[in-house]
């Protein structure tokens, strides 16, 4: 079997590995999935995960297995989505955008409008809870302002876990005290593991759905979080993501990346403004209308 050497090898070099070339394909054709969009070294990792548990060495017998075994599909298709997260990560960069652009927001909203939120690539619900936390003390709950946040994965698993909202003692131990009074309430399990449910109250301000980024419909967002995600895909899929992203904004509302994520060097990097770099906060720029066309065909 050929090996797949190096970090950054190309789709157009996937050539070099007939086998994993084939695995690719037989999930595409089968399923309808383009996994192509995943960078390779983060898809092969993947992969061989899979594989090591089924204890199968060879990438043409596990591309059968996919093939005549829908769960095996499943299983590999729930460890794409990407799972590390925690309450406010990066504490410095919630602060940044509560002080400096959620003012912003804000003003620039009627008596009645609906602030929308999307946390796109929410994993276990961490970061959806945490932007509903943010807002309710930055407006309170007895403003005239009605808050929607709507939190995607592809990982069904993992959205079922957030739509509980169950957590564990250290997943909230570096949140502040009234942080934890005001949002969570303490439970003990069937099995006596102490755990820190959300509230119903910030709750019930988050829509989780299963799905991928590009498949969600969402309009006149006023900020987007996707956070982490980007760097897992190929370039030609982060422009994609990025241009979903321009569409599904408010004229002149706000994107935040990860930390090691960057507009940079991108063709669609004209469509957002860096406002505050260093913590990976961009501002829709408004696009004139000769080329709004050329856009949407991205």
């Amino acid at each position: 079997m050929n090996s797949l050497h190096g970090e950054n090898l190309s789709l157009n070099e996937l050539s070099l590995n007939e086998d994993l070339l084939r695995v690719f394909s037989s999930v595409f054709e089968t399923y309808g999935l383009d996994i192509k969009r995943y960078k390779i070294a983060f898809m092969k990792r993947r992969l061989d995960r899979r594989m090591r548990i089924l204890e199968i060495e060879d990438y043409l017998e596990y591309a059968m297995v996919l093939k005549k075994e829908r769960p095996e599909f499943e299983e590999l298709f729930t460890s794409l989505s990407i799972n590390v997260t925690n309450f406010f990560r990066d504490p410095a960069v919630y602060d940044k955008f509560k002080l400096s652009v959620m003012p912003k927001i804000l003003s620039a909203l009627g008596q009645r409008d609906k602030i929308k939120v999307w946390s796109a690539g929410c994993a276990s619900g961490e970061e959806a809870y945490s932007l509903a936390i943010m807002f309710i003390h930055a407006i309170g709950r007895t403003n005239n302002f009605d808050l929607e946040i709507i939190a995607n994965d592809i990982n069904k698993k993992a959205i079922e876990y957030a739509q509980i909202g169950r957590y564990s003692e250290k997943s909230i131990d570096t949140l502040p005290l009234d942080i934890i009074a005001n949002h969570f309430q303490k439970i003990v399990d069937s099995e006596n593991n102490v755990l820190y449910e959300v509230v119903p109250s910030t709750k019930n301000l988050v829509t989780f759905k299963v799905g991928d980024i590009l498949s969600n419909d969402s309009k006149n967002v006023d900020v987007i979080f996707c956070r982490n995600v980007l760097i897992y895909y190929e370039k030609e899929a982060q422009e994609l993501i990025v241009t979903k992203f321009y569409h599904c904004l408010k004229e002149s509302s706000y994107l935040v990346l990860g930390m090691d994520e960057t507009m940079l060097g991108r063709r669609c990097e004209k469509l957002f403004n860096p406002i505050m770099a260093r913590e990976r906060i961009y501002q829709k720029i408004a696009v004139p209308d000769n080329q709004k066309r050329m856009l949407s065909l991205i």
